[in-house]
């Protein structure tokens, strides 16, 4: 009997979607990657991941590209060593767009990522949650926008 209770356990752990602790959002963020497919699921639309820390100088300079286009494409921050959500708040740097900031969210997108060397760092993905291109350091705007229509067929 424990022999069936304990797989039904498992069964349903490994069932649970994956909700991430966000900020600026009223609504959470579920995302699962499928390593078959090689796609981070969750969202119906194309989506940016924006990797970046409190002390990073260049992030701040991104910061306010990235809220601009926000208005217009789904873009996700994931802010990196933080402790807890106070923390977090104090560190934004202005976004406006949804944040996630819990370290094993953290860690565990960066893996999804194939890892984060160094930030800001930039991932585009399709609808279908395919990565479809990257950018690593301060992008200008124009870069930016041009990959987001074009994933968003635009």
């Amino acid at each position: 009997m424990r022999i069936i209770l304990m797989l039904l356990c498992l069964i349903f752990c490994a069932c649970k979607d994956e909700y991430f602790l966000t900020l600026n959002s009223k609504e959470p963020l579920s995302l699962k990657y499928n390593a078959k497919e090689k796609a981070l699921k969750g969202l119906s639309e194309p989506f940016m991941l924006f990797f970046y820390s409190k002390d990073c100088g260049v992030c701040e300079k991104q910061i306010p590209i990235l809220n601009e286009l926000s208005k217009n494409y789904k873009i996700i921050a994931v802010l990196g060593n933080m402790k807890n959500k106070d923390m977090a708040v104090k560190n934004l740097k202005g976004v406006t767009f949804t944040t996630i900031y819990d370290s094993l969210d953290v860690e565990y997108l960066s893996n999804v990522v194939g890892g984060v060397y160094g930030v800001p760092a930039m991932f585009i993905y399709d609808n279908n949650g395919k990565m479809v291109k990257k950018f690593i350091s301060l992008t200008p705007k124009s870069v930016l926008e041009k990959e987001l229509r074009a994933v968003k067929g635009v």
